[in-house]
């Protein structure tokens, strides 16, 4: 408002909150004179004044205001001045309504995703794919109603590989490694590695795991695990590619995952084929060969006979004969140490699979002064039978004994008895307070 010099009283921009009596008082000292005006302010329908376009382009995560919409109640008012009984409100994509009085003020410094300020302008924060639609303006007061219909579509970005993913990765033989590949676009990148033999890396398999934020896990890194990895990330809008280079620290010779001199035995069969592992591990790449009882050296690959050396070191056996038993030694060598690994064979003239003499299932009972249960697996065979529980503690001959049983230890023991002609299986049943049956 201002007050001319003749006394004169104008209002700028009326509102609804102008209306009132307003009072002229004029005074000196002979006395005083006043004057009432009593104003009312017209209502109109509201009406929404076309916007510059009807569909908006966000850029995913920035902060959009619809102030492309103007409220007009009456000639020349905006919004920002206007109080009605039914206060604007916002359709949103998914059906919310946020309305003025309830999802913000005029400051608009309120920490949500949705502001609503006085004037109706929407106020959202990191807009994201799933604030794509349509958003339609409502205004309505006694004398009618307007409405208007935006379209916010999200403008789609080229994936990106961030700068921290690494380009070179040394790692032990026989650990794990893990290699990131972090990326960022809209809609969200689609991760996918290719191996250092142009292969695509499965999700999951027994040498490769990807995780959901795209890092790729090699379990058990070998030489032939080195190389370049690329990893793909790649949406509608395009792709982005890193490579990373995975390489083997330098170490010793490993023989079956363990340094230096070990030793272990081999029951063969006569006539069957035996086969004695020798899985060499080391940088550079070790020298590997075996040392046969007869004083002969095999170096990988060999084929001769009934002997072959295969590629990754292990010696192969064919026809196996009585002679043949003995010790066989495999050595691996390169410039930081070198490992051996000595093999005692012998031949067994014939195998027999392993039986019982008893049946295969048998009921126990728990004695109810608490007395030892003792379990007998009493199996036979050629070779010796090595014998197993489903519990971990048992004698050497296959017995196994429960000291002080109670009702909590009822149930079924399974003993295994196995050899290199094959295995058999015993079911041992304990019950509570039952005499002792037999099945056939």
């Amino acid at each position: 408002m201002s007050l001319l010099q003749n006394g004169t009283l104008r209002i700028h921009s009326a509102n609804f909150s102008s209306k009132g009596d307003y009072k002229c008082i004029a005074s000196n000292a002979a006395g005083a004179d006043t004057v009432t005006y009593q104003l009312h302010v017209a209502a109109l329908p509201p009406s929404i004044s076309e916007g510059v376009q009807d569909t908006v382009i966000i850029q995913p995560g920035e902060t959009w205001q619809t102030n492309l919409l103007q409220l007009h109640p009456v000639e020349n008012l905006s919004c920002l001045w206007l109080t009605v009984v039914h206060l604007p409100r916002q359709d949103l994509p998914d059906g919310t309504l946020v309305n003025n009085g309830l999802q913000s003020d005029d400051s608009g410094l309120r920490n949500r995703r949705y502001v609503m300020y006085g004037n109706g302008t929407l106020l959202l924060q990191q807009m994201g794919r799933k604030d794509e639609g349509d958003y339609t303006c409502h205004a309505t007061n006694k004398l009618g109603k307007d409405e208007r219909k935006l379209s916010v579509k999200l403008a789609s970005n080229a994936p990106q590989i961030g700068l921290n993913s690494q380009s070179l990765v040394k790692v032990k033989l026989g650990e794990a490694v893990k290699l990131s590949c972090q990326a960022t676009g809209e809609p969200k990148p689609r991760i996918t590695w290719i191996s250092p033999h142009t292969d695509v890396i499965p999700p999951l398999s027994d040498k490769y795991r990807v995780v959901d934020d795209g890092t790729l896990i090699l379990k058990k890194v070998t030489l032939a695990d080195e190389g370049k990895y690329a990893c793909v990330a790649r949406n509608s809008a395009g792709d982005d590619i890193k490579n990373m280079i995975v390489e083997a620290e330098l170490q010793e010779p490993y023989i079956n995952s363990v340094r230096g001199k070990t030793s272990a035995k081999l029951l063969a069969v006569s006539y069957q084929t035996a086969l004695l592992d020798c899985r060499v591990e080391g940088k550079p790449e070790p020298k590997v060969w075996w040392l046969t009882p007869y004083g002969h050296s095999l170096t990988p690959p060999y084929l001769g006979g009934r002997f072959q050396v295969h590629q990754n070191g292990s010696l192969e056996l064919r026809g196996v004969r009585k002679m043949d038993a003995g010790r066989y030694k495999c050595f691996a060598k390169n410039h930081l140490g070198e490992a051996s690994l000595s093999v005692e064979m012998e031949v067994a003239s014939l195998a027999e699979k392993p039986s019982f003499a008893s049946p295969n299932i048998e009921i126990l009972p728990i004695k109810q002064d608490g007395g030892e249960l003792i379990l007998e697996c009493p199996a036979r065979g050629t070779p010796i039978p090595e014998i197993s529980w489903r519990i971990t503690h048992h004698f050497g001959n296959g017995t196994l004994w429960i000291s002080q049983p109670t009702p909590s230890d009822k149930g079924i023991y399974r003993c295994l008895a196995r050899n290199i002609a094959g295995q058999v299986q015993m079911k041992k049943v304990s019950e509570t307070f039952f005499p002792l049956l037999f099945f056939a």
